[in-house]
């Protein structure tokens, strides 16, 4: 099975602190709570047994350890610890007693008034804080908010990085997609910026139960993000004014985080300042030794983090050498075509003549497959061209009204780019077929997406490179790789319908459990494309989920496991990625059917002692209560033996007198040494009546428990 606790398992004592219990897993680390020898409790974050060989990783949680300890601790959990250097290396934090953003909305629904204001304005300060340190998050997520009786803490700086040169041109692309910025999701230039367009995109959630970008499939929301509007639902003003401004898909015209805090504290009084994607310096003083030049890295840095592939050099700029010059290299081959003036190697104009060259990263081009490759060769740049609608036209317009272009599709240069990544790939791929096939600098060859997709654990963890497979496993994506010349182009659209077909079985199996199964109709699909892509390439890797040691949730896996058994092919596929997407699903309900039968079993227990205790009890009672009305027989048996018509009947009656008494006393005795007094007695009745009117309700919660697993098997064929 994928992702054994077992194989990552971390020491039950760490840095002095013992590891009580699990509290969650992550892409890098597991989170355990731990407690010091003079009781202190903190939240120990152990980094993962496979990834502490990884320099890199090391390098990871170094950089988290040193960027948590700049930032204020008012609005993180404080360092208590930490060894980066450990063979497992470790951090240890303040333990914050209460519940994520994210659980407590799932839980108790949506906030409103006084407590959604009060949340985004604590936020928003733990936000002006951290960039004040020279910090970006870049993860800002309801799962990262932690809910503390002194208000809430920002969490997870595993991902969070300093804001300076080197940190627009690391590789991958992180965060979690539905909390993204558009130019997050394109590999674009990161600035602080990011962090609140995700603060916006929080108070949504807190505000509606339910994501700003929201749609049925991973796809879906990546588009919607890139360029569709946000759902904002009820959210009132003037909150609701402040989030559109930081949903802007331009980051030059979010506030920044102190213009967000003053925003909120006095109310909108017209534009906020723009950030310039950056932390404003004038308005957020950084901390003591941060560089303040690092919030606003300079222009010339390069300003993507896309994954770079190593190309050719672009063609020399054609036309006569100069005097004495010698001749120019040929330039790389192009695709020929037809084109006015057929001067160029590939049918194009050249230059000469009155038709202008293209220039591109400083270079000139007159051949558009000379550009095309140039352009593939260095994605980040071209990538700032396709995004910028300005430089898009310009580029259209050479191409069509300079060259005469017939080839490319107009619409590339004519409609509003959605993904920049992908219009740039498309203009590659229908202008250099013959050129391997690139995606955001990343080989794309049938290949290299089997060595990419080899290893599921990214994406079932949530590393982050599981956001980089994601804009990858898209079917648009695939099909424009397969435009290129290959072995095999048609398998690329082979295998973006079986990703279509696959996303869609498992959509429509979460709708069919949500939809018959009562436990499951608060369960949002999470069917992961990228994980679907995995197991197409990689069928010998699908195989059950772990079921973390669970048994309530081992069972649930068997029952909808029998579904992708009995299903061969991209069905069977896309039901095991809904079962993926699913476990936090299982294991809520594995906790409920824990709670509900320990709850049924305690209370029946309890009622069935307090019944049988209560009823000796009443007969004890009863009994005295007769034994207190025989007494009356005492004084009548005086009086009948002192008449002397009826002495025999007189006797009696005052030995059952003086027996009934003796009785009564003894009962009194019992009911107080067996029973308690008075008040206790009125107590245990009434627990009796307190439990026999929550056995109904235990015995319906087990019994609908119950028949969900039911009603699972026969879905499923069990």
């Amino acid at each position: 099975m994928l992702d054994d606790p077992a194989e990552e398992s971390a020491p039950r004592t760490v840095g002095g602190y013992r590891l009580v219990r699990s509290l969650g897993r992550g892409g890098f680390g597991e989170v355990f709570l731990g407690e010091a020898e003079d009781g202190t409790r903190a939240a120990v974050k152990v980094l993962h047994a496979s990834w502490a060989g990884d320099a890199d990783m090391r390098r990871r949680f170094a950089a988290e350890v040193e960027q948590a300890r700049r930032v204020s601790g008012f609005c993180i959990a404080a360092i208590l610890d930490a060894d980066p250097e450990a063979a497992q290396p470790w951090i240890a934090t303040e333990f914050i007693d209460g519940p994520t953003l994210q659980r407590a909305v799932a839980e108790d629904g949506p906030r409103h008034g006084v407590e959604l204001q009060r949340l985004a304005v604590n936020t928003a300060t733990a936000l002006a804080a951290i960039h004040a340190a020279g910090v970006v998050h870049r993860d800002l997520k309801p799962d990262n908010i932690m809910l503390a009786a002194d208000g809430p803490r920002v969490i997870d700086f595993g991902i969070a990085r300093a804001v300076e040169a080197t940190s627009v041109t690391a590789s991958g692309v992180v965060g979690t997609i539905g909390y993204m910025a558009p130019e997050q999701l394109e590999g674009a230039r990161l600035t602080s910026a990011v962090d609140v367009f995700s603060w916006g995109a929080v108070m949504v959630y807190a505000a509606t139960g339910r994501e700003a970008f929201h749609a049925p499939t991973q796809a879906s929301r990546i588009a919607r993000i890139l360029s569709g509007g946000p759902d904002l639902g009820d959210l009132a003003e003037p909150l609701r004014g402040v989030v559109e401004r930081c949903l802007d898909k331009e980051p030059d015209r979010r506030p920044d985080a102190s213009s967000l805090l003053n925003l909120l504290i006095a109310g909108p009084q017209g534009p906020a300042p723009a950030s310039g994607g950056a932390v404003n310096p004038t308005l957020v003083a950084p901390a003591t030794g941060v560089d303040p030049t690092r919030v606003a890295p300079p222009h010339n840095v390069d300003p993507t983090r896309a994954y770079t592939r190593s190309a050719p050099p672009p063609a020399a700029p054609v036309g006569p050498p100069a005097a004495g010059a010698a001749a120019p290299a040929p330039g790389p081959a192009s695709t020929p075509r037809p084109g006015p003036g057929n001067t160029g190697a590939s049918g194009y104009h050249t230059g000469v003549g009155g038709v202008p060259p293209y220039h591109f990263a400083g270079i000139r081009f007159t051949d558009p497959g000379a550009l095309a490759e140039a352009m593939q060769g260095d994605w980040a740049a071209a990538v700032r061209v396709f995004g910028d609608p300005t430089e898009r036209a310009l580029l259209g317009a050479w191409l069509m009204d300079d060259l005469g272009d017939t080839v490319v599709d107009r619409s590339l240069f004519r409609r509003h780019a959605d993904d920049a990544n992908l219009t740039l790939a498309s203009f590659i791929a229908q202008t250099r077929p013959d050129l391997p096939p690139v995606f955001r600098g990343r080989g794309a060859t049938l290949a290299e997406l089997g060595g990419l997709f080899s290893d599921p654990r990214p994406v079932i963890t949530g590393a982050p490179m599981s956001n980089e497979m994601a804009l990858l496993a898209r079917p648009e994506v695939l099909r424009t790789m397969g435009l290129h010349h290959g072995p095999d182009p048609a398998a690329y659209q082979r295998l973006a319908d079986s990703l279509n077909a696959a996303e869609h079985a498992g959509n429509t199996f979460h709708q069919e459990l949500s939809g018959r199964l009562a436990g499951w109709r608060a369960a949002s699909p999470d069917v992961n494309p990228a994980l679907i892509l995995t197991f197409l390439l990689h069928p010998e890797r699908m195989v059950p989920p772990h079921d973390g040691g669970d048994a309530g949730v081992g069972e649930w896996i068997d029952i909808l496991w029998r579904r992708v058994e009995a299903s061969p092919g991209p069905a069977g596929v896309g039901y095991a990625a809904a079962i993926y997407g699913a476990v936090p699903t299982l294991q809520a309900l594995s906790r409920q059917r824990r709670y509900w039968e320990e709850r049924y079993t305690r209370v029946a227990t309890e009622h069935e002692s307090l019944h049988d205790k209560v009823m000796q009890q009443q007969r004890y009672f009863q009994i005295r209560r007769y034994c207190n009305y025989a007494l009356f027989g005492f004084p009548i048996g005086i009086v009948i033996g002192m008449s002397g018509q009826a002495e025999r009947l007189g006797d009696l009656l005052v030995s059952l007198s003086v027996l009934a008494l003796a009785a009564s006393l003894v009962l009194s005795l019992v009911l107080r040494v067996g029973y308690g007094d008075v008040v206790r007695r009125g107590q245990r009745v009434m627990e009796l009546n307190n439990a026999a009117a929550q056995l109904p309700e235990l015995t319906s919660g087990v019994e609908r428990i119950r028949a969900d697993l039911v009603h699972a098997r026969r879905l499923t064929g069990g």
